[in-house]
Parts: structure tokens; C-alpha cells; sequence
């Protein structure tokens, strides 16, 4: 069976539309992502022993390998968020669109 090349992929939450259009554009420009999508979420969890239910955006962004550990500095750089969610995977992707993350990141 052959293999696939892999890129990352990163899933991060952020309280406000406009700050998650602004990380986006902010990693985009200076070539950390090849792109970005966002989308309305709701999130529920325990945050100091309060259960908490609030309306988040949802930053589900594609990357080069090599680029992981300057895109989390970064996330963790703009976030405002005291604990940040910032997951990353590793995925395999087809080929012509694994060249263009590496087109578009400089990779």
C-alpha cells in the first residue's frame, strides 16, 4: 500500500468572530498556515468548579510539519484565552494538496 505524504492539522477555540478572522489572516500572512476555516460552536465544560456553556468559534486551520512548534508560539501568543486548546494532528493528505501547503507555507 502506499504511503501519503502528512501535513498537520490544528483545532483551536476562540470567544470572538472577529478575533478567530484576525488569528487566520495573522498566520496566513506571515505563511504559518496554508488556510483557515472558522465556525460558530458551542462549548461546555467546568472552569473553576463552574459548569460553564458559552458561544465559541470554532479555528480549524492546515500546516506544514515542520512549522508546528512556531504555530503553537504563535496561537499562544495572541490567544487570550488563560488555557488555550491547541490540538494538533498529524494527517496524511494527497499529494497535490500536501505540495500546496508546502507551496503556500514556504516548506
Amino acid at each position: 500500500m502506499m504511503s501519503l505524504p502528512k501535513i498537520i492539522t490544528c483545532y483551536t477555540t476562540i470567544s470572538v468572530e472577529e478575533d478567530a478572522h484576525r488569528l487566520i489572516e495573522q498566520l496566513l500572512e506571515s505563511k504559518l498556515i496554508a488556510c483557515g476555516v472558522s465556525w460558530p460552536a458551542n462549548s461546555q465544560y467546568i472552569w473553576k468548579k463552574e459548569s460553564i456553556s458559552e458561544d465559541e468559534h470554532v479555528v480549524y486551520m492546515k500546516s506544514a510539519i515542520q512549522l508546528k512548534e512556531r504555530l503553537i508560539s504563535r496561537i499562544r501568543d495572541f490567544h487570550p484565552y488563560d488555557v488555550p486548546c491547541i490540538l494538533i494532528h498529524e494527517v496524511e493528505c494527497n499529494l497535490s494538496y500536501y505540495d500546496w501547503v508546502g507551496d503556500q507555507t514556504g516548506t
